[in-house]
């Protein structure tokens, strides 16, 4: 909410009309309560403008560290600004990722990986610890592209997607370094939609948790980011044409995981999820029902820092946090972890998502489609796993608090070492694929589907190989993208935008797509076309693994 001294402050302000700014063509001015925002530019061929870098949240600095975001405060003077300063929050990357990039197209293409002499190659220092310039704590930050109609037309009421990128809660920024452009799918709307992105806290900085920060700070501070984007949405979108009431999330991996908290956030009970639809790619997540894992990270960056509190740790550098956070990262996160994530708080994650689904706890009336891809494990799945006593290890590291008989069940039940293929597997290390893949991304959109049959739509992405994040780069494709099948991307788009736009997930031929239904039914995404299937993961294992029994 706005208090008396923002419109007081607002009600001192002096800008041009936008009607006249559109007659002048000049770049128009949004007028929010605590800043001016111009647009930084204008696309000739989109018919959009651009608004980059507006701010949405206080800096998270200081005695903000690890607390939930605050509003912006206003600025004097009703500084007009067009966000020419890019933001992007203090992030890292395990080294892991390193070898992952690696031996990928060494197992697709069956040749031997050298694991031992990738690991001796390794850098020893971060290559996180950015020189890009705009890294800064000060990061809460989102952009707005809206068309030129609303100005030069007066066109309102248009629908809004907003993206959230993600990149395993450590890494990643709203344009994805560039990668992030929606000039493609605006083209497929012919420019009809609002599209925004947001920044959020990463690694430590978004997601350190612990029996330290729920006393003197906020778990899931990233969450809360989040969601403080979403709301700013909710409030000040019609500025910018949009209507709030038609607003669709959209993210892939982390930030589609991030959707899946917020469509079970406080188990359905708050003012959430400041959505109506949502599309969620690979949702990625490490499941954490416990704080075990978090209280480890925690001690593990005030060690660091050479301090014993989060209270100590508020009073040091910046420049001191973003190396800590970045060293951490980097040498200490298990192979296919980045150490943070969304943990289970108590209050804004009550539980598993799967789990809250599962009970009917979540926001109803929410839409949505999702979507996984065919070899969603290949870039987490440590390339050494060999033996059984491998895969045991990595069910152990990986459920600490798994009972004997739990264990059991997964090891010579759901996942038994028979590799004649009929269990989908013919290796330990494929064995583990298939169990680090479900337990993390794949079951994921099979508990939304299901939890809301009647208002999900289903996607497989099956152009190959099909790992994790492959689709992006066709969610995004806008002509010049390389290595992208422009039919697959179109349908694809096509698919997207029809549901932001109209709420069912139309084809170029207007055949719209077969809710999830009882029968579970998707389309498959091949590079042949797209064609109706059943979804692959509305399985036992499935089924399993929503329990939340390893704990």
């Amino acid at each position: 909410m706005i208090g008396s001294s923002g419109l007081y402050h607002f009600a001192l302000c002096f800008v041009l009309p936008l009607a006249a700014q559109a007659a002048d063509r000049q770049l128009p001015i949004v007028k929010l309560p605590y800043e001016h925002h111009q647009a930084i530019s204008f696309n000739e061929t989109g018919g959009y403008y651009n608004f980059s870098n507006i701010r949405y949240g206080a800096a998270p600095v200081g005695n903000m560290r690890f607390r939930a975001p605050v509003s912006p405060i206003p600025l004097a003077n009703c500084t007009v600004t067009n966000g020419s300063q890019g933001r992007v929050c203090p992030q890292s990357s395990g080294n892991w990722t390193i070898i992952s990039q690696e031996f990928y197209p060494s197992y697709l293409t069956g040749q031997s990986f050298d694991y031992d002499g990738a690991m001796a190659a390794l850098p020893t220092s971060p290559l996180a610890v950015s020189s890009d310039p705009r890294t800064t704590e000060d990061c809460l930050f989102l952009d707005v592209l809206a068309p030129q109609k609303v100005w030069t037309e007066g066109v309102t009421g248009l629908p809004v997607l907003v993206y959230i990128y993600g990149g395993g809660y450590s890494s990643g920024e709203k344009t994805g370094y560039g990668k992030f452009n929606p000039a493609g799918l605006l083209h497929a709307s012919n420019t009809s939609f609002i599209y925004a992105a947001i920044n959020y806290r990463l690694g430590a900085f978004g997601w350190l948790a612990g029996g330290q920060v729920t006393a003197d700070g906020t778990p899931n501070a990233g969450l809360h980011d989040q969601r403080l984007a979403l709301q700013w949405v909710q409030q000040y979108i019609h500025l910018f044409g949009g209507d709030p009431a038609r607003v669709t999330a959209m993210g892939g991996s982390a930030g589609a995981g991030s959707i899946m908290h917020h469509i079970t956030s406080s188990g359905g009970a708050d003012s959430g999820p400041f959505f109506s639809q949502a599309v969620t790619f690979s949702p990625a997540f490490l499941p954490a029902p416990t704080l075990d894992a978090a209280e480890a990270s925690l001690a593990g960056f005030l060690a660091l820092l050479g301090v014993s509190s989060i209270a100590e740790a508020r009073e040091l550098s910046s420049a001191d946090l973003v190396a800590a956070n970045a060293l951490q990262i980097y040498s200490q996160a298990p192979y296919g972890s980045n150490m943070y994530g969304p943990v289970v708080d108590g209050t804004l994650v009550p539980a598993l998502p799967g789990q809250s689904l599962a009970a009917g706890d979540f926001h109803e009336g929410v839409k949505v489609l999702v979507s996984h891809n065919m070899l969603e494990g290949l870039l987490f799945t440590r390339p050494d796993i060999s033996s059984a006593q491998d895969y045991l290890d990595v069910l152990t590291a990986a459920m600490p608090r798994i009972s004997e008989e739990q264990l059991e069940f997964v090891n010579g039940t759901l996942y038994p070492g028979v590799f004649d293929g009929s269990y989908g597997y013919a290796t330990e290390f494929q064995r583990a694929m298939a169990t680090i893949q479900d337990s993390t991304i794949v079951c994921n959109p099979f508990f939304l589907a299901s939890a809301m049959p009647d208002r999900a739509y289903g996607l497989r992405f099956a152009v190959p190989p099909g790992i994790h994040g492959q689709e992006t780069s066709y969610v995004f494709q806008n002509g010049a993208t390389t290595g992208v099948d422009t039919g697959v991307a179109d349908a694809l788009q096509r698919y997207i935008v029809s549901f932001v736009t109209g709420s069912v997930p139309t084809s170029a031929d207007g055949m719209p797509m077969p809710t999830y239904g009882a029968d579970a039914a998707v389309m498959v995404m091949a590079s042949s076309g797209a064609v109706a299937g059943t979804d692959d993961a509305a399985n036992e294992r499935c089924r399993w693994w929503q329990q939340g029994l390893y704990y």
